[in-house]
């Protein structure tokens, strides 16, 4: 994706009247509930538990998949047994069974999909830890089908996803002042051991990252205490992986980020306090991208005041993010939207309402609900078109012998930029040759500097050590020119072209 989000209709289009399920959606998209808390599904029967939260997906041999979802229940007499479950589909999107994955763990909020289909489930306390699972039953870790992982931290865990090409997992914490950690197995994809790493995010938004000394929290201070100028976030949310991009949410600010693991750099890709009273999305939450088009999926958590409705809105890959799906006040206005993700084809999306409460209804109760329709089956790429801004100051009059010794010195400026940007400059200037040969322009320095995105640096260009015993000797023209090339992530470019005389 590009530059931050701007409010537009989306790819479908507004949104419809409120369908049996008291969701609105687009013309052409219908819903279906697919479980409801305290009611039985599947042929064992499971009875589906309360407070289904973050869910992932997990493509089977027959043509199916399985669906797995985390239960929020704190810790209560007979509330805490079901951590996670799991609906089996066939090829036709028919449950054809369901069934416990985890149990005995606490708030169990959301997690994240393994390459090696697993599903991570985080518990959100103070002592939280993050529990693999098996999505199939079948209790491969001496007997159990499901295994502690403390090495990932011990803290107040929401949401993870793992980066294949990386080999390394990226961790967000629900807390006002909770961090962005990110995790390196000792032998991937073991994660039985390993290194626990917090974000730093300098001013360029360049990420640094810095090991937590004590992950498991055996001293007494926090993992988000014990490394100074960990940068901190409010609250850390919903999070995937996607293109080679991790997707974040924090609630308390109506942000979602974008982490670029190559370049290292963060960006804020919606901002709903900068957008003001139009922003569509609020309290942003869980996450998703759908496997074929890239759009991200993000839902609402106003804390169970809903009295507007919940929404899950797109974030589309032009870059445009609108509402997708209403959940009315009627049915929804003491809930909140958890848990979105699409099965592997990408055709079905799928997405609970934690304590949905229909008119006449004596109690609350978890809905997971599913919704078909003309999902986009191709990527579009952003319509991020914008050049970067760039200008560039002479610092000092230009000398040769400057040029020779330290290098001249330019002030570098990039404005109005949240993509990172590569800038190189060439100083050209023409060398005389023979007598009847004229001259051609040589490039007698070159330098690349990069940038988060706006910002301000001082560059010295040095002279070529090839090019510099000609200089000495005069046989360069002393007016030359500097070739200055601003390309940012989007790959739009900017061509900037500066005289230079030399004395």
């Amino acid at each position: 994706m590009g530059a931050p989000a701007v409010i537009g209709e989306g790819p479908y289009g507004s949104l419809g009247s409120p369908d049996a399920n008291g969701l609105r959606l687009p013309a052409g998209f219908s819903s279906r509930v697919i479980a409801r808390s305290g009611e039985d599904i599947g042929p064992r029967p499971y009875e589906f538990h309360i407070l289904p939260d973050g869910m992932g997906a997990f493509r089977t041999k027959d043509g199916g998949f399985i669906l797995t979802s985390n239960s929020e229940a704190p810790y209560l007499p007979g509330l805490a047994e079901i951590g996670a479950g799991a609906i089996r589909f066939d090829k036709n999107f028919n449950v054809v069974d369901a069934y416990p994955i985890l149990k005995n763990t606490w708030v169990n909020c959301a997690g994240g999909v393994t390459p090696w289909h697993t599903w991570l489930s985080c518990e959100e306390i103070d002592t939280g830890k993050v529990f693999e699972c098996d999505p199939w039953g079948r209790k491969p870790w001496n007997g159990s089908n499901w295994i502690e992982r403390p090495a990932l931290g011990v803290f107040k865990h929401e949401a993870c996803c793992v980066d294949p090409k990386g080999k390394r997992l990226y961790l967000t914490e629900d807390l006002g002042d909770g961090c962005l950690y990110r995790f390196t197995p000792d032998k991937y994809p073991d994660l039985s051991s390993g290194r626990l790493e917090v974000a730093i995010v300098q001013e360029s938004g360049k990420v640094k990252w810095a090991e937590v000394p004590d992950p498991q929290f055996t001293g007494g201070t926090p993992t988000r205490k014990q490394v100074d100028g960990a940068t901190t976030f409010r609250r850390g949310e919903g999070m995937w992986f996607d293109g080679g991009t991790v997707y974040f949410a924090t609630t308390q600010d109506d942000r979602v980020y974008a982490y670029h693991p190559e370049s290292t750099y963060l960006e804020v890709l919606y901002d709903g306090v900068a957008l003001g009273d139009a922003a569509p999305l609020h309290d942003t939450d869980n996450v998703t991208a759908s496997p074929i088009s890239g759009d991200l999926y993000v839902c609402e958590d106003p804390g169970g005041n809903a009295l507007d409705g919940l929404q899950v809105c797109i974030i589309s890959t032009e870059g445009e993010v609108a509402a997708f799906c209403e959940a009315t006040p009627e049915a929804h206005k003491d809930s909140e939207l958890t848990g979105p993700v699409f099965d592997p084809t990408g055709s079905r999306l799928y997405f609970s309402s934690q304590r949905a409460k229909f008119p006449g209804e004596s109690a609350s109760a978890g809905i997971i609900y599913e919704i078909s329709g003309p999902f986009r089956k191709t990527r579009t790429e952003p319509r991020d078109s914008k050049k970067p801004a760039v200008k560039v100051r002479t610092l000092g009059k230009p000398t040769l012998r400057r040029l020779i010794r330290q290098g001249q010195p330019f002030m570098v400026e990039v404005a109005d930029e949240s993509l990172p940007v590569e800038v190189e400059m060439e100083l050209v200037a023409p060398l005389r040759r023979a007598r009847g040969r004229g001259s051609r322009q040589a490039t007698i320095g070159r330098k690349r500097v990069r940038f988060g995105k706006s910002g301000r640096k001082q560059v010295q260009v040095k002279a070529n050590p090839n090019y510099r015993k000609r200089l000495r000797e005069g046989r360069f023209g002393r007016r030359g020119r500097l070739i200055v090339v601003a390309k940012d992530a989007a790959g739009n470019r900017t061509r900037v072209v500066k005289p230079v005389s030399f004395r």
